[in-house]
């Protein structure tokens, strides 16, 4: 699937379905951004409705974490503040399997949405080959 995809109405549907999780951010994470090293937020409202998206561009493959956890701490309290959620995606040049590093960025994501009280709705990683969703946030053990 690709932004082609997604439905005329999308501004009034959930992004909880992880088919239109992955086109969205196939749409908001161009090729170039990939290449680019980018990373998109797509900020929802509190029915998880996607409201703006927030690209930051030519991020180092190399680039510690730090740098997104100052980002999500900025960001995160106002959409929290307002009962929202998140879906993130991470670009990068080549390969959809995940890095230490690219889970070292999806777990910096869990905990700065758990610290600010926002869903998380989905982690991606974007590369000219496609758009591959992390696995789900694991809940506690019953």
């Amino acid at each position: 699937m690709s932004y082609h995809d997604l439905p005329e109405d999308i501004r009034t549907i959930a992004l909880t379905d992880p088919l239109v999780q992955a086109d969205v951010i196939d749409l908001i994470l161009g090729l170039e951004v990939r290449h680019g090293g980018g990373v998109a937020l797509m900020v929802c409202d509190s029915l998880d409705r996607g409201i703006q998206p927030v690209v930051v561009d030519d991020i180092p493959d190399t680039a510690d974490v730090s740098g997104f956890r100052a980002l999500l701490d900025l960001l995160l309290p106002v959409v929290g503040e307002a009962g929202g959620s998140v879906l993130i995606g991470r670009g990068r040049r080549r390969s959809l399997v995940p890095t230490d590093r690219d889970r070292a960025w999806h777990q910096c994501a869990i905990e700065a949405c758990r610290r600010h009280r926002v869903r998380l709705l989905g982690f991606h990683l974007a590369t000219p080959q496609g758009v591959e969703a992390l696995p789900d946030v694991v809940s506690e053990a019953s």
